[in-house]
């Protein structure tokens, strides 16, 4: 897990190849990295710098490879036999989400590995909010409300914490908090974000927490993604995006992307990783009808939840920004572009509702990619099952 606004899969990748001879020696079978991000850190995507120029700084990226691969080394050093557990805390009146429909999960979900020797134990935390309490006009270098939680789980239980963004498309974030009590201090805003966070998963009792079976399996599926939105084509070619692009005659810009998309099974439980940041109603289901859908032409894909459920994996949990960052994924019965500067520029519906996230997509073909793929990664574990 790395503090940052988002990773391709290129820096992936590259981790990937920098620890391959110690996987080969631990008998490691997967490297997965994902991103928590982190709204108020360093752009590692280069999306944000100059126009037309890389906002990544090429040091950077080469710090954060190796940090990852030391963090790798540490964990496998410091591995230890324990329990893994299970719980959920539900999070009330918490959430905002921009886009209607409202669907959201208001749950944090939690993993918590609690070692045999008593010493500190590790929470890997899953929540549907964008690391974004301190807001757009914060200036500090943060790991934000995440990193709060994670202080506080280490002064008050000695763990550690991890920190995995969930379905939080369609900007799903944390409320103003400290707006609606009648002061604006984002660093306040942030801090209570995290204590009230925190708290929730502190009342959980020992005996709601559910001991997962130690048993793990993985599949990974490889796909592509028409390229429809020009700017990322420009981006692309300009060196700014490192996602690797194909020929594709079907797509608006005439290549695809490839990325991504891998299952982890704790016991009875399913873990998604995502490479990007999709839209609940994507996962869990809930769309407009035609009256109030932007483009009711275009239908939704099946809900990933109910996909899962066709085979057995009943207990779905996400991880998004894993393994790569595609961007919003957005239901493509709301998908709307600008007829004037589609994908640079963003516009309101019929509704008053603004669309800004399609201009950061791939297109309205990406939900259909993930659904498809996360299929695919379901029957390649029902085959290894067999």
């Amino acid at each position: 897990g790395i503090d940052c606004v988002g990773l391709s899969n290129k820096y992936v990748e590259d981790i990937r190849t920098d620890l391959a001879a110690e996987c080969a020696e631990w008998g490691c079978a997967a490297v997965h990295v994902y991103s928590t991000h982190t709204h108020a850190g360093i752009d590692t995507l280069g999306l944000w710098g100059p126009l037309g120029v890389d906002g990544k700084n090429p040091e950077f990226q080469q710090t954060l490879v190796e940090g990852a691969f030391d963090a790798a080394c540490q964990a496998y050093e410091n591995r230890r036999t324990g329990t893994l557990t299970y719980s959920a805390a539900e999070t009330v009146n918490a959430l905002r989400d921009s886009r209607d429909p409202q669907v959201y999960d208001p749950f944090l979900h939690q993993l918590r590995f609690k070692p045999d020797d008593g010493s500190d134990g590790l929470r890997i935390i899953s929540y549907t909010a964008h690391a974004e309490s301190l807001r757009g006009d914060n200036t500090y270098l943060s790991r934000d409300f995440p990193g709060e939680m994670a202080d506080i789980f280490k002064a008050e239980t000695g763990d550690n914490m991890m920190y995995m963004p969930a379905a939080l498309g369609g900007l799903l974030m944390t409320r103003d908090f400290c707006e609606e009590q009648g002061f604006y201090d984002y660093e306040q805003n942030m801090r209570y974000t995290g204590r009230l966070m925190a708290d929730y998963l502190l009342a959980v009792p020992e005996s709601e927490e559910v001991t997962i079976e130690p048993v793990m399996t993985s599949a990974r599926t490889k796909f592509s993604i028409p390229l429809d939105n020009t700017a990322f084509m420009y981006y692309r070619f300009l060196g700014i995006l490192d996602n690797t692009a194909v020929p594709d005659k079907t797509s608006g810009t005439g290549y695809a992307l490839v990325s991504e998309l891998s299952l982890l099974t704790l016991g009875d439980y399913t873990l998604t990783l995502i490479p990007g940041e999709i839209f609940p109603e994507l996962v869990y289901g809930g769309y407009f009808d035609d009256d109030m859908a932007t483009s009711p032409e275009n239908e939704n894909p099946v809900p990933l939840t109910e996909i899962a459920a066709k085979y057995g994996h009943d207990n779905l949990l996400i991880c998004g920004l894993a393994n790569d960052e595609l961007g919003y994924i957005v239901p493509p019965n709301d998908f709307l572009l600008s007829p004037i500067a589609p994908f640079f520029d963003k516009i309101d519906d019929h509704k008053g509702e603004n669309h800004y996230e399609e201009t950061n997509s791939v297109g309205i073909h990406t939900a259909r990619c993930i659904a498809e793929a996360f299929e695919a990664a379901l029957k390649a574990l029902s085959e290894d099952a067999k």
